[in-house]
């Protein structure tokens, strides 16, 4: 994250309905232009924090906006336009459950895989080839633990940009043999 993106993200929070009345809130708004990106990445910590202590974000568990753009960016409008990072696989399986509300059961997902290719190949933006492919198998290996992980790395990475309550709409949840989903609702995402 940028200097300028986290001076964005501490203002939408500081900008966020006026619920954060408070003297040490007051300060940190006049000086945020003056913080180095540590400080302010610090600062957001904090401000998290403070507003999970005070039901900011109560009623809210229902998600924010995504905007995926037609180059695989990842994007929250109401945050700036700020990216989603994430890992190239990590970010195919993400989109490719955000595309199946329905959800996918891990077992079936070589039923995906031009699916998944053509989202891999995107996101890469390399062709077709033995290393594309190899890394799609291992995603796909039946029994394998590659798909765990990439979900595991998808909530760790995921949890940097949403709070804990919304974190469950974002991240694949789903019993064991079952269909796992994204439970974002998809009015909220937007394909361009």
């Amino acid at each position: 994250m940028t200097s300028v993106e986290a001076q964005l993200w501490v203002r939408y929070w500081l900008e966020g309905g006026g619920v954060l009345e408070d003297p040490a809130v007051d300060y940190l708004a006049e000086r945020v232009d003056e913080m180095d990106a540590a400080a302010l990445l610090e600062a957001m910590s904090i401000l998290r924090k403070r507003l999970s202590e005070i039901d900011a974000f109560e009623g809210m568990d229902e998600g924010e906006r995504i905007l995926v753009t037609k180059d695989y960016r990842i994007l929250l409008p109401d945050r700036f336009n700020a990216e989603i990072r994430l890992q190239p696989l990590v970010k195919t399986v993400f989109l490719l459950f955000l595309r199946h509300p329905e959800g996918i059961r891990f077992g079936d997902l070589s039923d995906y895989r031009a699916e998944m290719t053509d989202l891999y190949r995107g996101i890469t933006r390399r062709p077709s080839g033995p290393d594309l492919d190899r890394s799609i198998d291992r995603l796909l290996a039946p029994g394998g633990n590659t798909i765990h992980e990439k979900a595991a790395k998808l909530a760790a990475a995921l949890s940097q940009y949403f709070p804990p309550q919304e974190l469950p709409a974002y991240t694949l949840t789903g019993k064991a043999g079952t269909p796992k989903r994204i439970r974002l609702d998809r009015d909220l995402v937007e394909w361009e």
